[in-house]
């Protein structure tokens, strides 16, 4: 009789090998220019203000088509990622990427025509940061499922980002602000990459019975295990409910992770863009230097990385994603209630680095979290809605900083708003339950841990949500 594979559990229970440590350097590259391309605007700005002079409304348009496009894209990538399969989805996005990069390079000379360029580069941009987390969390393996996709995530987005300033600071002097665009069109090297080495998702080949895809691939993901996928058979994934539906994100089975992570998510990145978006502005309000002022925000890119990377080791080691979140949004309003009396003060460097470390750390987690509260057949459309209505909150976040600042310029009241935001924002993901990518369709899906040590095989799992047994995960 021939051996029944669950390819969920295959993947689950790899080791990380030479297949994993290959996709995680192609992803860490596509997160680089996903990164690069986010952040460069804003050196671009000061540059085209004097030649093209434009208007204050239009330079805020100027600023947030790509913001607005980054929504569109995450809610489009979903709808067609569940339904044509990730790696198709996310080419189309890498070219995108390079086509709108070529065109702000060559033929952009104008405020309007930049806008319009950078809400397709923002539409690419949300497709990407979405797909990449799916893909990150749908290969990683069990074991150290939280350290390898914030890794791969988290290093290659802030490097990125951190670029994007380097290359303003030293090409942009010589070269122009089209210089930072002739860069970006290097994204087409990793769009090549993707479409030799990128592999689709073997549970979306599962689902639509793809089955000798899933077989080769999952002899490249363990090989040793090469002889029992020549012969064994594959188990057919059945969709738990329609593919790509947004109406079932709020239906019995995921309603209640949904709108913990809608809310929860918002909150954090309402911190994240205030925080980055106005610290400059708050440490000279607070007495600082301007040299100084940027030396805080890069501070808090680099704090990002460390915070990213620690905090997916602390999920593995907690075996929950959703403790390691308490754990860090907890931190982060720690430190944020520290700054609002010590701002300007010599110790606010490190005050500034730990609340940078523990709010980027918990969001890492966050993205993971998101990934694994839906099934295979509904994730690609999950994550891009979340994705999608989180960066409300990250829109809200300078907008509403800009309003407390011009009631009362003193950081003071800033902060703690940062800090109340914080707080709600732990009290709401300890509300989440268990991922339930984790359980067999049909699974009780009601317990509030979600510890990501599951146990070895699907039976066991099944028997574990069934009996509410912590040891169930995500």
């Amino acid at each position: 009789m021939a051996t029944s594979i669950n390819v969920r559990e295959e993947l689950a229970r790899a080791r990380i090998g030479g297949f994993h440590l290959r996709f995680a350097v192609l992803v860490a590259f596509i997160m680089f220019f996903d990164g690069y391309d986010l952040f460069n605007a804003a050196y671009v700005i000061p540059l085209v203000r004097h030649a093209w002079q434009p208007s204050p409304a239009m330079i805020g348009m100027m600023l947030s088509s790509g913001i607005v496009g980054l929504s569109i894209g995450s809610v489009l990538q979903g709808l067609m990622a569940d339904r044509i399969g990730r790696r198709k989805v996310m080419l189309g996005a890498l070219w995108t990427l390079t086509v709108a990069s070529g065109l702000l390079a060559t033929v952009v000379h104008s405020a309007l025509a930049f806008a319009l360029a950078r809400l397709v580069l923002g539409t690419a941009l949300g497709m990407v940061t979405p797909l990449a987390l799916t893909c990150i969390n749908e290969w990683a393996p069990r074991r150290n499922a939280n350290t390898f996709a914030t890794w791969v995530f988290q290093f290659g987005f802030s490097a990125g980002g951190i670029f994007a300033g380097i290359a303003g600071l030293t090409l942009t002097p010589h070269l122009g602000w089209q210089s930072l665009y002739f860069v970006g069109v290097l994204s087409a090297l990793v769009a090549l990459a993707a479409w030799r080495w990128l592999p689709e998702s073997a549970q979306f080949l599962a689902l639509h019975g793809r089955m000798a895809e899933v077989r080769e691939l999952l002899t490249k993901a363990r090989p040793e295990r090469a002889k029992v996928y020549r012969h064994a058979a594959i188990e057919s994934m059945r969709p738990a409910s329609r593919t790509g539906s947004i109406a079932d994100l709020l239906s019995r089975d995921y309603r209640h992770n949904t709108l913990v992570h809608w809310i929860a998510g918002a909150l954090s990145l309402f911190c994240i863009h205030g925080l980055t978006g106005w610290l400059p502005a708050l440490v000279v309000a607070g007495g600082g230097a301007v040299s100084s002022a940027f030396g805080y925000g890069t501070l808090v890119m680099i704090a990002s990385v460390f915070g990213g990377i620690s905090m997916g080791w602390l999920a593995d080691r907690l075996h929950s994603r959703i403790r390691a979140m308490v754990v860090g949004y907890l931190g982060a309003g720690l430190f944020m209630a520290a700054l609002s009396v010590a701002l300007g003060k010599p110790f606010a460097m490190v005050l500034v680095a730990g609340a940078g470390f523990f709010v980027f750390g918990a969001q890492a987690v966050m993205n993971n979290y998101q990934a694994m509260c839906y099934r295979t057949e509904l994730r690609g459309t999950g994550m891009g809605v979340a994705v999608g209505l989180n960066r409300i909150g990250g829109i809200l976040g300078p907008v509403i900083v800009g309003v407390v600042a011009s009631i009362n310029p003193d950081p003071m009241w800033t902060f703690a708003l940062f800090t109340l935001a914080l707080v709600l924002a732990a009290g709401v993901i300890a509300l989440g339950r268990t991922e339930i990518a984790a359980l067999p369709a049909g699974a009780d899906n009601t317990d509030n841990t979600d510890n990501t040590d599951n146990t070895d095989n699907a039976e066991a799992t099944a028997v574990c949500a069934a009996s509410h047994d912590p040891g169930v995960a995500g």
